[in-house]
């Protein structure tokens, strides 16, 4: 599968989802991760938010975005792959409309280089075809000193299944290839990329980011799984790379 393809099944996935008007799990802030202990408000990863210009790659209905504008940003940007997504992100953020774009993360935009203090990818950065594309692309996006903050399912948890009464490894950790998965009642097709950590760091380091911090955080609930309780389901991870 390539970049176009992908791009092409996510967007028309997201449309399809957005349009069903169907209910579907959703990440936005202060929330970093499904069922975590903390959140944003507890864990302040975004500091000095007084004022600042944000981006955020995956906004969806622009969402996180009003949340940082509460807490006292600036100027606000986001860019979606789907349409359905923007039209209600600008219906929600009407004095930015004209900053929201539909536009997938991977392909370099129509958006400022060198001007924002933060890009926030909450839930999203796994949908990209390119992560290295997408890093270029944030990099040049960012100020000298600005953050770019994503969140995500801790890859290993891609890796175990359920079989009758034991958690097994179904997958190697160490394959990266397109997988197609499946959101919201109606299981739309979608297509993401299970990618290391140390895929994610390096392709970070070779696009002039540098890794600030890695959070991995415990979740309120234990998971229950045909009757299995089990913690490795919500285990999620955050990850600041600024810019140098």
């Amino acid at each position: 599968m390539d970049e176009k393809e992908c791009i092409k099944i996510n967007k028309n996935g997201w449309n399809t989802l957005i349009k069903s008007n169907k209910s579907f799990s959703n990440t936005i802030l202060p929330e970093y991760g499904p069922f975590l202990k903390r959140n944003e408000e507890e864990i302040k990863l975004i500091k000095n938010i007084k004022g600042a210009k944000v981006l955020d790659i995956g906004c969806g209905q622009g969402e996180s975005l009003k949340y940082l504008y509460n807490k006292g940003a600036s100027e606000l940007w986001g860019i979606d792959i789907s349409e359905e997504q923007i039209i209600k992100a600008k219906s929600n953020l009407p004095e930015f409309k004209n900053n929201i774009y539909v536009g997938a993360m991977e392909q370099k935009l129509e958006i400022p280089n060198n001007y924002f203090d933060y890009i926030i990818s909450i839930f999203s950065i796994g949908y990209t075809s390119d992560i290295s594309l997408t890093f270029k692309n944030c990099y040049q996006y960012l100020k000298k000193e600005g953050a770019l903050i994503i969140s995500w399912t801790h890859p290993f948890y891609y890796c175990l299944d359920i079989d009758k009464d034991k958690v097994i490894l179904n997958k190697s950790y160490f394959n990266e290839n397109f997988e197609m998965i499946t959101k919201g009642p109606d299981k739309i097709k979608m297509v993401q990329k299970n990618l290391m950590i140390s895929t994610i760091i390096n392709e970070a380091q070779k696009a002039g980011l540098y890794v600030d911090t890695i959070l991995e955080e415990e979740t309120i609930l234990k998971m229950m799984l045909m009757g299995i309780k089990a913690h490795f389901g919500k285990k999620k991870k955050q990850l600041i790379v600024q810019a140098l």
